[in-house]
């Protein structure tokens, strides 16, 4: 398995995705290597829960840009992969990794599988405005065509594989993320005073600082709420970061805006316990393990309508919805809950009920059948190594 996001180095949804499915796949007696980066702080070998985590470091060589510096990545990939025990096939997470997954697929002539997260076009809004955008979307296409099977997290993503990347329908495969519950640490020691007064509730946004992430909208609909009682927690970190700031105090609201950056589980799993409703208002999402992180800790959840997060919500039952892209219908949904203690109380007892429908047991299971199908389509065929 080949991911340039892997614990410690994990930068959103895709790590925690390939961490647990590989320690899922494990407990069921997949021999699962994961081949991933460091940057020097991490071991460059080491046994994780089961799977066998090989780092190569591409901060030996220097690069120009990140396109560059991915490509640097794949080529020690492909050279350190090719030292490894022998193995069945290759599964590959993204553009990312797309280049050494192609390599090895026809230098070792094993059967080559992509998990497809996001598209460049759907990050971008459908169009792409320079080089360097069309370059990740000529290689997003090329993983497609070149994958023996395409795995999507949602009906949203199936959709937009087929669409943008030209992908039929029956190459690709549907298998939800899941939600693990003992996932985070135990709660920080940390008093709730340090963020808000004992009169305010904590309205929590967790996610990359982004455009596509929509937290601009949350600071708009928070200057649209002119409310006293509550308090704006942004955790996470992002290019969008210093626009933020400057826009709450634009706004007159950063007296109500807290920006943590990045913090440690522990921390956030405390943040969680303080915060009254968590918010996820993204323009652009195929599918939100973040939001079933949210709902499994009891936090009621308002979530825009897009994506896999318009999948896993359902409206007045399990979260709200509000159309994405519209600040006052997100004001208007945060007024409805935090005024609502029997709402609120609804939304996340539900929440947690419905999350049976995801867990990694169930995707590890899916990907398992997947693996076996591929390997016997392998197998029965011409397509081996020396044919």
């Amino acid at each position: 398995m080949l991911s340039w996001e892997y614990p410690p180095h994990v930068v959103g949804g895709l790590g925690r995705h390939v961490f647990h499915l590989s320690k899922t796949l494990s407990s069921k007696g997949v021999e699962v290597q994961v081949l991933t980066f460091t940057d020097g702080s991490s071991p460059s070998e080491e046994v994780i829960d089961g799977v066998k985590v090989v780092r190569v470091n591409p901060y030996s060589l220097r690069y120009p840009d990140f396109t560059s510096w991915i490509h640097g990545l794949n080529l020690l990939m492909v050279d350190r992969a090719l030292k490894l025990r022998t193995f069945d096939l290759i599964h590959v997470h993204d553009w990312l990794t797309a280049t050494s997954g192609i390599a090895l697929k026809h230098i070792m002539r094993k059967p080559l599988i992509a998990t497809i997260h996001s598209t460049e076009l759907g990050r971008r809004g459908g169009s792409l405005k320079n080089e360097h955008e069309r370059h990740i979307h000529e290689i997003e296409w090329l993983l497609s065509y070149e994958a023996w099977r395409v795995v999507c997290c949602s009906r949203y993503m199936v959709g937009e594989v087929s669409k943008f990347l030209g992908c039929p329908l029956d190459k690709i495969v549907q298998i939800p993320n899941g939600y693990a519950p003992n996932s985070f640490p135990p709660p920080a020691p940390i008093s709730r005073r340090e963020y808000a007064r004992d009169d305010e509730r904590i309205v929590l946004y967790v996610g990359r600082l982004v455009y596509e992430k929509g937290p601009h909208l949350l600071l708009e609909a928070a200057s649209k709420l002119r409310r006293n009682d509550l308090k704006f927690i942004f955790v996470g970190d992002g290019s969008m970061k210093p626009y933020l700031v400057e826009l709450s105090s634009r706004l007159g609201i950063s007296d109500k805006v807290y920006f943590l950056g990045h913090v440690p589980d522990d921390v956030l799993h405390a943040l969680y316990r303080f915060a009254t409703v968590a918010i996820f208002p993204s323009l652009y999402e195929p599918f939100g393990i973040v939001a079933l992180e949210a709902m499994g800790l009891g936090v009621p959840i308002i979530v825009s309508s897009v994506g896999g997060l318009d999948e896993i919500v359902q409206h007045g039952y399990n979260g709200l919805k509000f159309h994405s892209g519209s600040s006052s219908a997100l004001a208007e949904a945060i007024n409805k809950l935090v005024d609502d203690p029997g709402l609120c109380r609804r939304l996340s007892e539900n929440a947690r009920g419905n999350l049976a429908l995801f867990t990694w047991d169930r995707a590890a299971d899916e990907t398992i059948k997947l693996y076996e199908q591929v390997i016997g389509e392998y197998q029965s065929g011409s397509w081996k190594p020396g044919v």
